[in-house]
């Protein structure tokens, strides 16, 4: 009796797997085809256009905040670009299961233009390196929270080499000066209002100074930092955040005189701080542009630090975690390569501290 080749059955065992998994894939695109081609109730296509209707609004909010939001209203809902691509995508789904066509593809569209707003910070940038040599940490403390052990085993576990602290009062610097045995170098200055800032750093400082970039404006730490031989430009500033209208024209002046500044520094650049500002803001745009200074978040995603949950008596926590925006920020010379970017844990603050690793 002669036996077919073992090849041969082989070949057909292989052959059947893939042919029911083939048929399987195309019985699934078949019916969700099929589902699709279907025509929508009367009350399924009443909220279908219902929803283009909303995502049409939100989109046209996202879009032109972020582009023409220069008034105080306008400049806030900027912020939430994140929040509106979630509600857009959320309708979208909604939008293909009522099987209407003409705003599937219009909400299609306003996903797209909705996404290019988030995507790009996704993106793997391609200054990113594994050989970090140099390390920043931001932390806005709060000046009412008292959980200084949680703050100093955080820096103690980062081993930091430039750390600013903000919103800093007297027991605050008490508790930070801990830090002096790694980070001899500090310089800074307490308030009681929630505006004090303080640096340290494991490496000299030098011309260091204490200035405000506008009459009204918060405290802001200059001066130079050298790392192997490399002299940096820093500036540590946290300006108002924009609850009324004079608090609004405060922060935009200081990011605009501080953004001079920064123009007429020869050395590359390191500004950090709690902004109280997003990318996405028209005067963000407007100051990296004017100072050619780069994000480095670009690459590592929007990691948002304001608010944690909890914080706010009057905000559920779910609420904080929703509406959360990253407004803590480092902002350097194009020239620097970024290795890393990261939001730290929750430190009984209403920030989350940043860390960035860079490569000098």
């Amino acid at each position: 009796m002669g036996y077919p080749p073992t090849g041969d059955l082989g070949g057909e065992c292989c052959l059947k797997p893939l042919a029911t998994e083939k048929f399987c894939t195309l019985l699934v695109v078949s019916g969700v085809f099929d589902f699709m081609a279907q025509r929508p109730s009367s009350w399924a296509g009443c909220f279908g256009w219902t929803l283009l209707i909303s995502i049409l609004a939100v989109t046209a909010i996202a879009l032109l905040t972020s582009r023409y939001g220069w008034p105080l209203y306008l400049e806030l809902l900027s912020h939430f670009q994140l929040q509106y691509w979630v509600l857009s995508v959320i309708g979208l789904v909604i939008i293909g299961l009522t099987r209407c066509q003409i705003p599937g593809f219009v909400g299609l569209l306003c996903v797209a233009a909705l996404s290019a707003q988030i995507l790009p910070w996704y993106l793997p940038p391609s200054f990113a390196t594994p050989n970090n040599n140099f390390r920043l940490l931001i932390a806005n403390v709060n000046t009412q929270n008292t959980q200084y052990e949680a703050v100093l085993a955080y820096a103690n576990q980062e081993k930091p080499d430039l750390a600013l602290f903000m919103e800093v009062n007297d027991a605050w610097r008490t508790r930070l000066d801990e830090l002096l045995t790694d980070m001899p170098y500090s310089s800074g200055q307490t308030r009681s209002d929630n505006f004090g800032i303080l640096l340290y750093s494991q490496y000299p400082l030098s011309d260091v100074q204490i200035t405000r970039f506008a009459e009204e404006s918060t405290p802001s730490i200059i001066g130079e930092v050298t790392v192997s031989g490399q002299t940096l430009s820093f500036v540590g500033t946290h300006p108002l955040p924009p609850v009324r209208p004079d608090a609004f024209h405060s922060r935009n002046r200081q990011l605009h005189t501080m953004g001079q500044h920064v123009q007429t520094l020869e050395s590359p650049v390191i500004v950090a701080g709690d902004l109280n500002i997003t990318m996405w803001s028209p005067y963000y745009k407007q100051m990296v542009r004017n100072t050619g200074l780069k994000n480095s978040r670009k690459g590592f995603g929007l990691q948002p630090s304001w608010p944690t949950k909890g914080t706010y008596r009057q905000i559920p926590d779910w609420a904080s975690l929703l509406f959360s925006i990253p407004i803590d920020h480092c902002l350097l010379s194009p020239e620097r390569n970024v290795g890393n970017v990261r939001v730290g844990p929750h430190l009984g603050s209403d920030h989350r501290p940043v860390i960035v690793d860079l490569r000098l």
